[in-house]
């Protein structure tokens, strides 16, 4: 299982790639999932303040990568 974290604006951020589900909370409530996931996928959701938060997943050939934005600015990137 790979888990990225990143605070934004006093909350907490975090993604879980599972084996077979990608999934997303927010101050620690669950607020997005995908399962039968393999290859990526995309998480959406709000904060409490109303911004729009997106985690972008994808898979290279060794590392899964975790990209997370805050209306459309990337605050979080485990790096490529």
């Amino acid at each position: 299982m790979w888990t990225w974290n990143v605070n934004h604006n006093g909350h907490t951020i975090m993604v879980k790639n599972r084996a077979l589900s990608i999934e997303m909370y927010v101050d620690g409530k669950l607020v997005d999932t995908q399962g039968g996931v393999i290859g990526g996928g995309t998480l959406i959701s709000k904060l409490p303040s109303g911004e729009s938060i997106r985690a972008v997943i994808t898979s290279g050939m060794i590392k899964i990568h975790c990209n997370i934005y805050v209306d459309d600015v990337k605050i979080f990137s485990n790096g490529r």
